[in-house]
């Protein structure tokens, strides 16, 4: 009876991964859906800003990655689109496997943003135990404000 607990837990658990490794793409190709359709509403230096941004900062300010690199507006562009083009409004977030943009910069929501995103990233950033880097998704996640 126990051996085939242990093998349902296991099995659970490789279902588990198997969900997220589904899930991932298409946050990620919803996250690029949703850049697309707001371009129409961005600057038209826009595209330059973002590049060259990324091409300074060329990886996840939460995690490190270099791949999915995606550049976040702190304050959100459509609540102050003054501050769209501004250096000082950006951080580089990726949708790599931690999916930093959506958890660290929208608290898991892109419906929503976090205020504290430069100071969670830092903090996730630093932290290489994984259950702290699991509360700080979760603090991401509580202090969300919806958009």
């Amino acid at each position: 009876m126990i051996d085939n607990h242990k093998m349902y837990v296991s099995a659970c658990s490789k279902g588990n991964i198997m969900i997220k490794k589904l899930i991932r793409p298409f946050h990620y190709v919803r996250s690029i859906i949703r850049e697309r359709s707001k371009s129409k509403k961005r600057s038209s230096r826009w595209n330059s800003v973002r590049d060259s941004f990324i091409e300074s900062y060329p990886t996840c300010a939460a995690c490190g990655s270099k791949n999915r690199l995606q550049v976040h507006h702190i304050a959100p562009f459509h609540l102050y689109p003054e501050l769209e083009l501004d250096i000082k409004n950006l951080i580089v977030l990726c949708m790599d496997k931690n999916e930093c943009h959506l958890e660290i910069g929208h608290g898991g929501s892109f419906k929503c943003y976090n205020p504290k995103v430069e100071t969670h990233a830092k903090r996730f950033l630093m932290e290489k135990d994984e259950k702290v880097r699991k509360s700080i998704v979760e603090v991401c996640r509580t202090i969300r404000q919806k958009e």
